[in-house]
């Protein structure tokens, strides 16, 4: 009896389990399937609200040149300031669809085994050709830099919006320097690698009350100095947080800042989710 018993229960006990593994399995394809959404949705936002944006504005700049002709000073202002809302929203797209080259909509960062070197020369051809970033950027790679198995949307994004901040609060005399370099990872137990990289400028340098609020979303230190909403930090912050490491600042007035990143390289060079 009691062995029919135990059998019995033991017989449940797989039954229940079975059920179990069942509705977990549907659980996660439900879950699978929202975010296969989800990641579209994203993708359509992220490339459609740029359409409407452009329109209004190209309406707004037809009617504020009538508005001028006619001589309507304060319609002109505030057809002016629509235009700026607009500026704004275009450079928060920007700033969205940014963060899905980088993880792919799908939530994580997908790596590559990139030519840092190459990498970088990418991210300063692309700089604005006002600020003559071939010219004033000096790249120095402290080793041979062998494939970094990283995000490349990821450094490419990186190094563009530093360097270009760098370019933009020093004289146009002065030059930038890029360091990077491949390192043993200190921070803790394990032997990993870290990319690491500075940027160095020699501009008039941040107050220390300043430095805490220079990755802050729409923050500017010197309004009137360059254009944009002063998101360019921020999305190095983000960056660098969706690859697990870390960025830091030192920056003494009258002679220049120096920004620190270091991302964190696999173990052996072949990720989880590396693209062959």
């Amino acid at each position: 009896m009691n062995i029919r018993t135990a059998e019995d229960k033991t017989a449940v006990l797989e039954a229940l389990l079975n059920d179990a593994r069942i509705e977990a399995n549907q659980l996660r394809a439900r879950v699978e399937r929202y975010r296969r959404i989800m990641a579209s949705t994203r993708l359509v936002m992220g490339h459609e609200i740029r359409r409407p944006t452009t329109a209004i504005a190209g309406y707004l700049e037809i009617a504020r040149d009538d508005v001028a002709k006619a001589g309507l000073a304060e319609a002109a202002a505030f057809i002016e300031k629509a235009r700026d809302e607009c500026e704004l929203l275009d450079e928060l797209n920007t700033f969205f669809l940014d963060l899905l080259k980088v993880d792919g909509a799908a939530g994580a960062p997908m790596v590559d085994k990139v030519d840092v070197i190459e990498v970088i020369d990418e991210a300063i051809e692309h700089l604005p050709r006002t600020l003559g970033g071939r010219a004033r950027v000096r790249v120095v790679a402290g080793n041979a830099l062998p494939p970094a198995p990283v995000n490349r949307n990821a450094l490419k994004l990186i190094v563009l919006n530093l360097v270009e901040n760098a370019l933009n609060y020093s004289n146009t005399s002065t030059t930038v320097r890029i360091e990077a370099e491949v390192g043993r990872d200190q921070r803790g137990p394990g032997d990993g690698e870290l990319l690491k990289l500075r940027v160095i400028d020699q501009g008039e340098g941040i107050a220390p009350e300043d430095v805490k609020r220079i990755f802050m979303p729409f923050v500017r230190l010197e309004e009137g100095k360059t254009r944009g909403s002063g998101l360019g930090l921020t999305l190095v912050r983000s960056l660098v947080d969706m690859c697990d490491g870390e960025v830091s600042v030192r920056s003494e007035a009258g002679k220049g800042t120096t920004v620190f990143v270091t991302l964190p390289l696999s173990p052996g060079g072949e990720p989880e989710g590396v693209r062959p």
